[in-house]
């Protein structure tokens, strides 16, 4: 089979698409034949600092294909499965601790996060779940709710777009704050007020949001602590400008505040999350936002572009064209 390569990490460059033996699925694994996959902020963290994220997501060994996103067709299942049979169109996430999905074919255990693909999707369409994974352990820890008004910073990536759309569903008064060039994008999402981030409108922003949400790590402090009101929480996906949300944590940690958080998915719940996410998306409550499209023969190309931070949702890697 055909796969992104990782001979040595570092840039782009060091990819390599090349022929490798096709997986063989365990007693309790499906072999899928991969139709789509992504790029996104993950797999280029993974690039350029692998050891950092090895030992974020507890793995020893540093993997040679990555990519988390995927979507496709059960290829082969294992003895002990019973889930899944060969033919069911299926999507999810894979886990950290095996070859990802950047190939043409890859095995995880039934128990992961995969789940039936919604209905109403084509393939290039369900590689949607990481971002909605992350931008999930804020809308769950914080219980957003109707009597909760939300900002969103950079919603309009592939995290702060599943932000948007999980708030809303629950019924939470959102201001997403994007480049000029996506203010109709997140409005389209359901924004109830959306902000050009370079504009006077976001610096007259006034200190009444519940909670802030940056979705890309670029706020500095003096800027959300002027957009929450008393007692509203800063919530991260990133270490923040100078790693400073790092210290920001610690600090909280030792004083027991809740000012500023950086949730993290529980461990455990990623099957339950990519099923109940299939169900919002039948349920038309939520939808896929894809910026751009490479074939796998391109995937530098598509990991320099995510790499620039301009992206808007997800960038997708065709393996089935």
């Amino acid at each position: 089979m055909k796969a992104a390569t990782i001979a040595r990490y570092g840039s782009p460059g060091v990819i390599e698409v090349r022929d490798v033996p096709t997986p063989v699925p365990g007693a309790d694994e499906v072999l899928i034949r991969v139709h789509a996959t992504t790029v996104n902020r993950t797999d280029c963290g993974e690039l350029l600092h692998p050891t950092l994220i090895g030992f974020m997501s507890g793995r020893r060994s540093r993997r040679r294909i990555l990519g988390m996103d995927f979507s496709g067709i059960v290829e082969a299942v294992g003895a002990g499965v019973g889930l899944f049979r060969p033919g069911d169109y299926v999507f999810g996430m894979c886990p950290f601790r095996k070859d990802g999905a950047q190939a043409e074919y890859f095995c995880m255990p039934e128990s992961g996060a995969i789940a039936p693909m919604p209905r109403n999707l084509r393939f290039d369409e369900a590689v949607l779940c990481e971002g909605a994974y992350y931008a999930n352990a804020s809308v769950e820890k914080f219980d957003y709710g109707p009597c909760h008004k939300v900002l969103i910073y950079g919603a309009s990536g592939a995290i702060g777009t599943a932000a948007l759309q999980l708030a809303k569903i629950r019924g939470a008064e959102v201001t997403a704050v994007v480049a000029g060039r996506h203010l109709a994008l997140v409005r389209s999402l359901g924004a109830d007020f959306a902000v050009d981030y370079t504009a006077d409108a976001f610096n007259t922003l006034g200190r009444h949001h519940d909670f802030v949400f940056d979705a890309v790590g670029k706020l500095g402090i003096g800027r959300w602590r002027r957009l929450l009101k008393p007692g509203g929480v800063f919530a991260s996906t990133d270490r923040g400008p100078w790693s400073q949300n790092l210290f920001f944590l610690l600090w909280a940690k030792i004083t027991g505040s809740r000012r500023v958080d950086v949730p993290l998915p529980k461990r455990g719940s990623a099957q339950a999350f990519v099923n109940d996410l299939k169900d919002k998306i039948e349920a038309g409550q939520y939808v896929p936002v894809i910026d751009r499209r490479y074939p796998l023969a391109d995937i530098a190309d598509a990991y320099r572009y995510v790499q620039t931070g301009e992206k808007a949702g997800v960038v997708v890697i065709d393996i089935v064209q």
